[in-house]
């Protein structure tokens, strides 16, 4: 069956499932207990607290049975999307529809900086190559969605997404050692995921350690008969090696220490890329080079918290430190180079590749001051400051061209370029919350901020070795505000209003000045206006959520190239995004749970610029309107034996890649749905299960490059993984 077929067919099913379903709660219980849904802690606001009493749209995953990546957590949460390129490539984060930017092959790219993403009170950066961080051993990954600028500052206009890592038991010792085996249609190899956790007090009730170890090494299902060094199947394989030690010290009952280092190594073999319109095939490749990327994320903190009777003191220092190395075919680029063959196209084995290096050191600190959560007037005040450190070096080279035009090009380079950036950061912030009665509170806060972006960038164009350098320094200051108002009905039904700013940082242009007026652009601002309801219904078996939002997009950052072929940036314009996402979980009985969320968003351009072919009314690209999952979960014990099972399927709408058709990359990428499910049974401290994942086979597309600009045989599009059926074993003590 056409996947498109299968997809159109199931566009109701969500609420036909749930309409037929929701009667299973009228049921009696099996057990004497009656199940409920459990209350699940938040830390996003920079203090605990419930999920039910936290004002904004917020989801929450804990359970991480059924997820690899940060693509499947984006399938269970309504308003997030993202541009999945595979481990190679960053994945371009879309909360809300906030995104301008073309969806390309995202080389040497970032994940849109619009979204800050934390690993504990970790800051990570998502401007250059950023790593997808391992989701092994996390206690809960927690996403805020709307603009969070007074507490997160820089890149959250879009959201936040909160890595929460398990941290030491100071009471129990315990180990777990999970061993999984899969094989993926088209893949000639089997992959496998193993991982090992060990948990050990050093000392009682005082101190503890927590080691997690890990190593998943995915097979490809990718060939590539175009190769100059010869076909090769499964190309895109990937193996990731991870470590992370904690330490956590309650030195006296008011404080506490705790340290942990991450390791993470990535290397790949290729792009989960393919280009079915040029080889006639779903999995197939068409570039002349291998294109692999090595990756090494390191990650260190201290945290101190220190509780007094009158407040809690935070400080945290945090060093981050990613080194990426990757290679890309450029072949058909320098053939577009050179459409009057006057130069590189009289080489008739004319091949071409790109060599990079990219360091990105990130150091930041970080001190707050909470005042308790019981009284009536709660305050949390702080102060941040990180550096930015990049070292890069990109390189083209041309096999062969040289000797053929006898010039002298070192190592067959041809093109190279350096960059060196650092950013600094200064912030003061505030919240305060007031309970004007029992049942109804307000919030304001605000962040100050300032930052300093100095920029150097050197340009060679062989044979020629005069290097061609420009520098910018940016020096940006601002203010960010915040009011947020709720009203409590009962314990468990709330309703708020939110009004909250964000922005994304502006910076240098390195083009000369004689080129470009704008030797500086803007940080771009968010606004939003957010109504929302909260509520457990039927005993608290049943939790209903819903959003309703408003965001206007001020001074948005556009890409322009300027008359001599570079690129710069630039503040032009405004859009408008606006929609709804509603989530649902019902603890049916005692065996079945059934979770859904949907989303709709309209993501526009407000202003036209007809200069660089923006005009109101465009769709922003990347955002699908509507989104939508639906899971049914199964757990009971029979005969000494904890029976689990869940089947879930998700839906993406179409998305657009560029604004309109006067840009070379525009398409529209059909929706798709992909469905998964798995089974299991535990018995004493052991676990057997097996899973299925994209039953229908289904090839989903999420971005590529499909610019003609590079001919047939340089476009691909990105695509899903294919139907991968699995085993898996888990030790628990």
């Amino acid at each position: 069956m056409n996947h498109h077929t299968y997809a159109r067919s199931h566009r109701r099913k969500p609420l036909v499932l749930a309409c037929a379903l929701l009667p299973l709660i009228a049921l009696p219980a099996a057990a004497n207990t009656t199940p409920v849904v459990e209350e699940v802690i938040v830390t996003a606001a920079k203090r605990q607290q419930s999920l039910q009493d936290f004002s904004g749209a917020i989801s929450v995953v804990s359970d991480f049975s059924s997820i690899k990546n940060l693509g499947d957590i984006a399938a269970q949460v309504p308003g997030f999307s993202l541009v999945d390129a595979g481990p190679r490539n960053p994945a371009v984060l879309i909360m809300r529809g906030l995104r301008l930017d073309e969806i390309g092959s995202n080389d040497l790219g970032g994940d849109g900086s619009a979204i800050a993403s934390y690993v504990d009170n970790i800051p990570l950066q998502g401007y250059f190559v950023p790593p997808s961080f391992s989701l092994k051993d996390l206690q809960q990954v927690e996403i805020l969605r709307g603009p969070q600028g007074t507490l997160y500052g820089n890149a959250s206009i879009g959201g936040l997404i909160r890595y929460v890592t398990a941290k030491p038991d100071l009471e129990k010792y315990s180990v777990s050692t999970t061993a999984e085996i899969s094989q993926t249609d088209a893949s000639d190899d089997l992959s496998y995921d193993t991982d090992l956790v060990v948990n050990t007090p050093l000392v009682d009730n005082t101190l503890g350690l927590r080691l997690m170890l890990g190593k998943t090494d995915n097979a490809g299902f990718i060939d590539n008969p175009y190769l100059l060094s010869g076909a090769q199947d499964d190309i895109n394989d990937d193996e990731t090696n991870q470590a992370r030690i904690s330490l956590l010290w309650q030195a006296t009952e008011k404080l506490s220490l705790n340290s942990s280092y991450h390791y993470q190594k990535i290397n790949v073999g290729d792009r989960q890329a393919t280009n079915e319109n040029f080889t006639g095939d779903e999995y197939t490749a068409s570039s002349r080079y291998l294109q692999p990327m090595e990756g090494k994320l390191q990650l260190a903190s201290i945290d101190a918290n220190y509780d007094m009777e009158w407040a809690t003191l935070t400080a945290s220092l945090n060093h981050y430190d990613y080194a990426h190395n990757e290679r890309a075919d450029q072949t058909d680029l320098y053939i577009g180079f050179d459409p009057d063959v006057e130069y590189y196209n009289l080489y008739d084995d004319l091949s071409a590749y790109n060599a990079s290096i990219v360091d990105v050191v990130k150091d930041s600190a970080e001190l707050r001051l909470a005042s308790p959560d019981e009284q009536r007037l709660r305050w949390l005040a702080g102060a941040f400051y990180s550096r930015d450190d990049l070292d890069a070096y990109m390189g083209d080279y041309t096999p062969g061209l040289g000797e053929f035009f006898e010039i002298d090009l070192p190592g067959d380079l041809e093109y190279l370029a350096t960059q060196t950036e650092t950013l600094d950061e200064y912030s003061t912030y505030a919240e305060l919350t007031y309970d004007l009665t029992e049942k109804w509170d307000a919030t304001v806060g605000a962040r100050y901020f300032r930052y300093d972006d100095q920029l150097d960038v050197c340009i060679t164009y062989f044979p020629d070795p005069t290097a061609d350098c420009e520098n910018g320094d940016d020096v940006s200051n601002d203010t960010l505000g915040k009011f947020s108002t709720s009203y409590q009905f009962s314990d468990d039904k709330k309703i708020y209003f939110l009004a909250a700013e964000g922005y994304r940082r502006g910076g240098a242009n390195t083009a000369p000045a004689e080129v470009l007026n704008n030797r500086f652009y803007r940080p771009d601002q968010a606004t939003n206006y957010e109504l929302g309801f909260r509520s457990l219904w039927l005993a608290q078996r049943l939790e209903l959520n819903a959003a309703l939002f408003n965001i206007e997009w001020d001074d948005l950052q556009v890409q322009l190239e300027t008359i001599d072929g570079r690129t710069a940036w630039d503040n032009a314009g405004k859009a408008r995004t606006q929609g709804v996402e509603l989530d649902a979980s019902a603890q049916l009985n005692d065996v079945f749970t059934l979770h859904a969320g949907y989303s709709y968003t309209d993501a526009a351009i407000t202003e036209s610029i007809a200069t660089i072919a923006v005009y109101d009314g465009n769709q922003l690209p990347g955002s699908p309107r509507t989104q939508w999952s639906l899971s049914l979960d199964f757990n009971r014990e029979f005969n000494g034996a904890l029976w689990d099972a869940s089947i879930g399927m998700n839906r993406i709408g179409h998305v657009y890649t560029a604004l309109n058709p006067e840009f070379a990359s525009y398409q529209k990428l059909d929706a798709y749905s992909i469905a998964s499910a798995r089974v299991g049974v535990t018995l004493r401290n052991w676990r057997l299960g097996a899973f299925v994942n994209n039953i229908e086979n289904t090839r989903g597309i999420s971005g590529g490059r499909f610019d003609d600009f590079y001919g047939d045989q340089g476009q691909f599009e990105y695509v899903t993984r294919p139907r991968t059926i699995g085993v898996s074993v888990n030790y628990q003590y």
